[in-house]
């Protein structure tokens, strides 16, 4: 590169024009190089992935917990019920969908809300804190259980378990999830001081999602 000086009043040698521009522009290509370097490419983060379909409520009356079935000093029960075993079977259909949208299977299937109800045909109790101290919803099948989500002191007779299971904790179960041979259930610690009599018929409304 040619540099051309000239010679100020004080004597003091500086650049030509020219020169000067050149070397400014070089500066701001080193700059925006730099830049470039520094900034993530935005395109490259990893983002969650969508579902790409929904299940309808499936809606599990699970077989009645008596007093008897605690009369020899149980701690905790629990009862579950065949996925597939709701009329018109809602997650067959879910799969389906989620096939139908994908071309293939899901990538994986999640649990996306859970609820509880004290069934209307229960008698001799009213609320889970007659008979539960604690109450846990989970998923089974022949060889894997995997809690869902549970609560302390549960009260009333309907309530929402917060989901505390991820795609990674339910991975073990993965391959029943897309085969709809899987068991859903709840369980849970008992009070110590329960009713003479009853009958308490529980009901779980679970939703699930698939992803690509």
């Amino acid at each position: 590169m040619e540099y051309r000086v000239a010679m100020t009043r004080n004597g003091v040698l500086r650049q030509s024009e020219e020169s000067t521009m050149k070397l400014i522009k070089c500066s701001r290509v080193v700059l925006a190089v730099c830049a470039i370097a520094l900034v993530p490419w935005a395109g490259c983060a990893d983002e969650p992935a969508e579902p790409v379909a929904y299940s309808e409520t499936v809606s599990l009356k699970l077989g009645g917990i008596k007093e008897s079935d605690l009369d020899k000093g149980q701690l905790a029960i629990s009862r579950d019920k065949n996925v597939n075993a709701e009329s018109g079977n809602p997650y067959k259909v879910f799969l389906d969908d989620a096939r139908a949208a994908l071309g293939r299977d899901p990538g994986s299937i999640r649990v996306s809300q859970v609820f509880v109800r004290v069934h209307a045909d229960t008698t001799g109790v009213t609320s889970f804190e007659e008979v539960f101290a604690t109450l846990e919803v989970f998923l089974a099948d022949s060889a894997t259980t995997i809690p869902v989500g549970d609560v302390d002191a549960p009260t009333g007779s309907s309530i929402e378990i917060p989901v505390g299971a991820t795609e990674a904790t339910l991975d073990a179960l993965q391959e029943s999830l897309q085969k709809d041979d899987f068991k859903v259930g709840a369980r849970g610690d008992v009070m110590d001081t329960l009713p003479d009599k009853f009958d308490l018929r529980l009901t779980i409304d679970i939703k699930f999602e698939a992803l690509p």
